[in-house]
């Protein structure tokens, strides 16, 4: 496994021309299967939670003897390899996307379903008590939150693609495919960005002066592809001003090679890494493509963490060390 890699690698190099081959452990990369699993849990959602030396994550759509979708959150230990069920499938109905709150909780894209409203869920990860943030805006549901990162001001911003209802365990949309902002502090919720297909992973830069938005619109949710429609990653300045937050000024940032971006990250080097349909591809600052890591079946989200990355592979959770 760790040979293939490399040599993949290296030939993306040579092939691309890039002269970056030697850029920090990229070439030597290695992949190491953590865990396997029945059913694939290892989808979206992987949050670490170092002091307690677990992995937390959510699973792709699972399916009961009705026909009904649900989904299960998981932690893995890392000390021992043990995964465990959360027990939060009731309480954050269909849960996907997920991020590490400054107060040490995790914030929990809720999907929901026909019956349950969809929105944000803060689970706290050391007593397992789950609050409800938010569950609509002003009258109208939301589509099915899908990922979720906090601003250094304690804000909460998301997507909302309408992929709950193309799955078939969401009502029809009411609302567009948008990014929201939410302060858990006053409650006070905004539009921020529209004019998505699907709006799906999101990620600041280190300094958060940009904020990086996948578009996976390429694929609808019921797996049809559409060519003309979006397979990209775009960025948009991030401003303060007296009137309050805005992100403007959407340009281009760069086109995966397989599939679609999914999940996104900015490491510590501010190289912007998705999961794709190839599995993890990595682009410098300006989007000029350092590397494809090789996933068998490629990777819809993974978590960045010391030497390396835990990769969401279904039904494998794997260990990338750099």
């Amino acid at each position: 496994m760790g040979f293939s890699i490399r040599f993949f690698i290296a030939f993306f190099f040579v092939f691309s021309g890039s002269v970056f081959a030697q850029e920090a452990g990229l070439v030597n990369a290695k992949l190491k299967l953590l865990s396997s699993y029945s059913k694939p849990l290892a989808h979206e959602g992987p949050v670490l939670i170092p002091e307690l030396n677990q992995l937390f994550f959510t699973s792709n759509r699972l399916y009961r003897s009705d026909g009904s979708q649900y989904v299960v959150a998981s932690s893995y230990n890392i000390q021992d390899g043990s995964t465990r069920d959360l027990g939060l499938t009731g309480s954050i109905p269909m849960a996907n996307g997920a991020f590490r709150l400054s107060n040490g909780n995790i914030v929990v894209t809720m999907q929901g379903n026909k019956f349950k409203p969809a929105g944000l869920a803060e689970y706290n990860p050391f007593t397992g008590n789950v609050k409800l943030l938010t569950t609509g805006y002003s009258s109208y549901q939301f589509n099915s939150p899908n990922d979720v990162v906090q601003a250094p001001d304690s804000s909460i911003w998301f997507t909302d693609p309408q992929y709950g209802y193309e799955q078939g365990f969401r009502p029809k949309p009411t609302i567009g495919n948008w990014v929201w902002r939410y302060h858990p502090s006053n409650g006070l919720q905004r539009l921020l960005i529209d004019g998505f297909a699907k709006p799906n992973g999101l990620a600041f830069s280190l300094d958060f002066k940009y904020l990086y938005v996948t578009d996976s619109g390429y694929i609808s949710g019921n797996g049809a592809r559409n060519s003309s429609l979006p397979r990209t990653i775009y960025r948009f300045l991030v401003t303060s001003t007296p009137d309050g937050i805005f992100a403007s000024q959407r340009s281009v940032f760069c086109v995966v090679t397989k599939g679609i971006p999914d999940g996104i990250k900015v490491d510590q080097l501010g190289r912007v890494w998705t999961g794709t349909g190839a599995g993890l591809e990595v682009f410098d600052k300006d989007g000029t493509p350092l590397a494809v890591i090789p996933v068998p079946g490629g990777v819809s989200n993974f978590a960045l963490a010391p030497n390396g990355a835990y990769v969401m592979g279904e039904t494998k959770l794997y260990r990338l060390d750099l």
